[in-house]
Formats: structure tokens, C-alpha cells, sequence
């Protein structure tokens, strides 16, 4: 099946097996834009090359000018290197660094800031720049620890907890979202964007995939399958022939996330010494701690939540 050159807006990648066919693909683009009086600035595009170490690569032209060939690029806000993996160090330094432009030294809850304000951009504007088209990369496990990680520090910072609090408290108190449980969303949503827009190679592309996909592959559709499971939702075959409207959907796996949240945190409680003195509300993927719900945004309320915090986690 395929797909060549995939367009979007006036942005165009083209995809080939070899640098032959990518350099006749570049030729009809030039043929084409010539005839219609469009002009591509060569100078501006770029090649990546995956899997091609150690192979003589001839060079690409588009108008007698060459075609830089470099080992990262951005396509459509995504960074694509020859590897085709997501650089997550630079995705944490650009979340840590969007939280401290907006807060700066305010982060820290002995500011006097509240936690559930802080705790708001950093799920509003930090958060979507950390993980932005992510859903669409192979993410390894030790990645995705990595990103939470990062949140939880961010989290400890502006509840002011430190690092021997339990990871449970960290989220529950100010009911936060972990970064993997957005990921999940994120790649669930997805999925059913392509499901419901039957017809499209997109789709085309997804059934095949179902057919040919194996539980060890690296592929999108594998990954849709373990998410689905993980929340005990039916597989991506039944979704593909009965895909659900974004309403119904958004519904469902906003329920099933929150039951598979409530779960994990329950079970944590009762391994957890350091728990027992935390109450868990009814929907704590949502609901923070009335610790912090109670606290006004001022100093002296919220220093006192920082002690209330710090007493209830026995740290």
C-alpha cells in the first residue's frame, strides 16, 4: 500500500524506499509546480535517511539544487531523526522550561502559590509542548518513565514534597493526571479518528495492519491493542467495523481510565505504609486532596497545606 506523498496544507513529505525513487518522486513534484506556477524554495527542504549507515548516498536535486541531507527534521511540529525516535530529554527540558516561564520562582508552594493554579497551566500549557504528536512514535517504556519523571518533580516542587514522598501521594493529593494516562488518551483518540473516517488510506492502512499486525511488532495498531487492553475496552477490530462518535468515546474511555486509575491507587494504598493517613476521594484521577481544595491562593493558607501535605505522606 502506498503512500508516497502525504500532504498536508502546503506542507509535503515524500517517503521512498531508496534515494532513486525518492528523486523520481521529486521530479514529478517539480514537473508539476513548474507547469502550475508554484514555486518550492529547495534551499528550505530536507532529507532524512533511515537505516542507512555505512551506505553511499548519492545526492538528491530539486531544480539543479541539491537537497540537504541531515540527521533530524521537523515535519508538521515533529521531529524526525534517523532513528525515527523522539529525543525525550528535549521534550522534558521544553515542559520544565514552558512551567517556569510562566511561573518562574512561583512554582515553589513556599511562594505562596497555590498548587492546584500551578498544577493547572502545567496540565494546560507544559504538558500538550512535552508531548505534542507523540501518540504517533514508538515510545519505548524507559521513555515514558522518563516523562513522569519529569511531572512527578514538577508535582513535588509546587506541593512542595520531597523526594522520598510516596509516587501515589504525588498525584492523588492535588489530583493529578499521570503523563502515561494522557499518552494512553492520546493514542485511543487517534485511533478512533481514523476508525470513523472510513474509506480513507488512513484507515485502508489501519485494517491492514490489524490483519498482518503480530503481539511482538512495533507497529500503531499494537500499541492500540495493549491501550485497549489495559483498560478492558474490546479490540480494535470490533471498534473498526462499530466505530463510536467522538462524545461516546471521549465517555467511555474517560470512564474505564478513571476505574483503572482508582484501582491502581487503591491497591497502592494498601501496600504503602506511608498512605494510610491519605483519604482517597471518589474520583481521584480529577479530584484533588481536600488538603490542597480547601487552600486559598495566599501565603499563609498555602504554607499551611504544605505542613498538612508533609504530615499526611510522614515526610
Amino acid at each position: 500500500m502506498q503512500v508516497p506523498a502525504p500532504t498536508c496544507a502546503d506542507d509535503i513529505a515524500v517517503l521512498a524506499n531508496s534515494t532513486a525513487d525518492a528523486q523520481g518522486i521529486l521530479d514529478i513534484v517539480q514537473h508539476h509546480t513548474s507547469r502550475d506556477l508554484v514555486k518550492i524554495n529547495p534551499t528550505k527542504s530536507e532529507a532524512v535517511l533511515y537505516n542507512a549507515k555505512g551506505s553511499n548516498i548519492s545526492t538528491l536535486q530539486f531544480e539543479d539544487n541539491d537537497i540537504n541531507i541531515t540527521n533530524e527534521t521537523k515535519h508538521l511540529g515533529i521531529k524526525r531523526n534517523e532513528q525515527n525516535r523522539a529525543n525525550i530529554s528535549e521534550r522534558i527540558r521544553t515542559g520544565r522550561a514552558t512551567i517556569y516561564s510562566l511561573l518562574g520562582a512561583g512554582l515553589h508552594v513556599r511562594r505562596g502559590f497555590s498548587p492546584m493554579v500551578a498544577y493547572k497551566l502545567w496540565r494546560t500549557y507544559a504538558v500538550p509542548r512535552s508531548i505534542y504528536g507523540l501518540e504517533v512514535m514508538n515510545l519505548l517504556a524507559k521513555e515514558k518513565d522518563m516523562l513522569e519523571l519529569a511531572e512527578r518533580k514538577i508535582l513535588r516542587q509546587i506541593q512542595g514534597l520531597p523526594n522520598n514522598t510516596a509516587n501515589m501521594a504525588v498525584y492523588t493529593l492535588v489530583g493529578a493526571e499521570p503523563i502515561a494516562i494522557t499518552l494512553d488518551k492520546n493514542v485511543l483518540t487517534f485511533f478512533m479518528n481514523i476508525v470513523r473516517n472510513s474509506g480513507t488510506i488512513e484507515c485502508e492502512i489501519l485494517r491492514r495492519q490489524i490483519v498482518f499486525s503480530d503481539q511482538r511488532g512495533k507497529d500503531f495498531i499494537n500499541r492500540v491493542e495493549k491501550t485497549l487492553s489495559k483498560y478492558n475496552l474490546k479490540s480494535s477490530s470490533y471498534y473498526i467495523e462499530n466505530p463510536l462518535n467522538k462524545i461516546e468515546w471521549k465517555r467511555l474511555v474517560g470512564i474505564k481510565i478513571k476505574e483503572y486509575w482508582k484501582m491502581n491507587v487503591i491497591m497502592k494504598k494498601w501496600k504503602k505504609t506511608s498512605l494510610k493517613y491519605i483519604e482517597i476521594q471518589n474520583n481521584p484521577l480529577n479530584e484533588a486532596h481536600n488538603i490542597w481544595k480547601s487552600v486559598k491562593n495566599n501565603s499563609k493558607d498555602v504554607k499551611a497545606g504544605e505542613i498538612k501535605a508533609r504530615i499526611s505522606t510522614q515526610t
